[in-house]
């Protein structure tokens, strides 16, 4: 796939190497200006560049950088080689960004793996350059109204682009994204109907209600949100995936999954049914791959997931939760405040979802929040939900929309103000600050005001 090596790229990767280690030693990011200078001095740079022997790409709406991350956490402890974008760009600059750590200096591979998370509209751009080996498909959902607002959109996307060679792995739930499997080298994995589940959930968003071979609608066996769960067509005979890989089971320590008849058993150390697919989509990559059930066992032992998207702490009975809540995905958002609600126990939420920063403009148009599943805040463990940015009142009004009390409600512009008006308890509880990915550093700022709110708590009540 490679074409020979022009001037033009030898030049380019030379002033690209002088600019990222410049920008490291002014401790600048260097994460997608390299590669966008790359590819100004040489457009066709991500097709000249040599490429790993191994590429594993993971895509989708919503947990491709919590998937992507524990995949290569799971590779260090495989002691594997490989060039990841962990917290880099997901588009083209940003994948070759990454590929020149994985290169010498005049770009021959050196790096014989390369896991790469890619924004999924701009797989039609990088596939030309960049065909991945396995194609793991986390799941499709309709996201900004601005870029994504349908799946069926994206997905018309992967299935026009996704190279002949790529084995992808698809969600065997997901009545959307598994139709990526049909003429193609797959691997699926599910979740089938647990134990606590019912039968069916009602939710805002169920964009998938007609079967895909001949759109008379689908008969449900069960459904776990939106058109994540299994059904079938009585009219064709359509049904939903069989997985591959079926978790069956799961503790809070472990989880079983069943694999061509037999039972396989793995470490857990996840809360939430978000955290039970991503686990099981990375076993299911490795076992794919070809290692066995003990390997990838150890692979997983020690490794923390969504790292980078979720942090806990705790505070005598109190525990903080500061998790990441796609602003503009209003499937994202419900699917958080769905797992902190299900947490036992009394809850406050800070919701830093709105996307505005310093000023309002017609990007952070708040329509798409009406379509979160809000009314999860109605729980009475729900004390307070306190709402910051300058799109503050536009949710206030969403959340009376959906049942939530007034009086549980505040609200106020300046992000950094919402942890004033968390109120004191001396009985356990959650408090969670949700954050869309701009509102990062705030919701850092927050947490650390909440904490030292709580910790003055304690020192006046004598440390009980």
């Amino acid at each position: 796939m490679n074409r020979r090596r022009s001037l033009r790229f030898l030049t380019a990767i030379i002033l690209v190497r002088a600019t990222r280690t410049l920008m490291r030693l002014l401790r600048r990011k260097a994460t997608h200006f390299p590669g966008q200078l790359a590819k100004k001095l040489c457009p066709d740079f991500l097709a000249r560049i040599d490429k790993p022997d191994q590429i594993i790409a993971i895509t989708g709406t919503n947990a491709k950088t919590t998937v992507a991350n524990l995949i290569a956490d799971m590779a260090q402890n495989l002691n594997l080689s490989f060039a990841h974008n962990a917290y880099g760009s997901n588009i083209e600059e940003g994948i070759i960004t990454t590929l020149l750590d994985g290169t010498s200096f005049f770009g021959k591979k050196k790096k014989p793996l390369a896991i790469l998370e890619i924004d999924e509209r701009f797989t039609r751009i990088i596939f030309h350059s960049l065909h991945p080996d396995y194609l793991v498909v986390t799941n499709l959902f309709r996201e900004s109204y601005l870029r994504n607002a349908h799946g069926e959109f994206i997905f018309n996307i992967l299935d026009d682009y996704i190279p002949e060679t790529s084995h992808v792995l698809v969600n065997a739930d997901d009545l959307l994204s598994q139709q990526l499997a049909v003429g193609r080298q797959a691997t699926s994995f599910g979740i089938a109907r647990l134990s606590d589940e019912p039968i069916e959930n009602a939710n805002l968003i169920r964009d998938v209600v007609l079967c895909p071979n001949c759109h008379h609608p689908l008969t449900d066996r069960f459904i776990r949100y939106h058109h994540i769960g299994r059904a079938d067509c009585e009219h064709c005979g359509w049904h939903s995936l069989v997985p591959d890989f079926e978790l069956t089971s799961h503790t809070t320590e472990d989880l079983t999954i069943e694999h061509q008849g037999k039972k396989e058993h793995y470490p857990f150390q996840g809360e939430n049914i978000l955290d039970l697919y991503n686990v099981l989509t990375a076993v299911t990559l490795f076992r794919t791959l070809g290692y066995s059930a003990d390997e990838v066992k150890s692979a997983l032992l020690g490794v923390a997931i969504g790292k980078s998207r979720k942090e806990v702490y705790k505070i005598g009975g109190t525990s903080i939760y500061r998790m990441l809540a796609k602003g503009k995905n209003p499937i994202a958002v419900s699917r958080v405040l769905d797992a902190v609600d299900k947490l036992p126990g009394k809850k406050q939420f800070i919701l830093l979802v709105d996307t505005s920063v310093d000023k309002m403009s017609e990007e952070d148009n708040a329509a798409w929040i009406y379509d979160a599943e809000l009314s999860i805040l109605t729980d009475p463990d729900v004390r307070h939900v306190i709402v910051g940015g300058r799109r503050s009142e536009d949710i206030r009004i969403a959340l009376l929309f959906q049942g939530v009390p007034e009086e549980k409600i505040i609200t106020c512009r300046d992000k950094l103000d919402t942890a004033k008006y968390i109120a004191k308890t001396k009985d356990p509880e959650t408090i969670a600050i949700l954050y869309e990915l701009y509102s990062a550093p705030v919701a850092k700022k927050v947490m650390e005001a909440v904490k030292n709110q709580l910790v003055h708590g304690l020192s006046e009540s004598g440390g009980k």
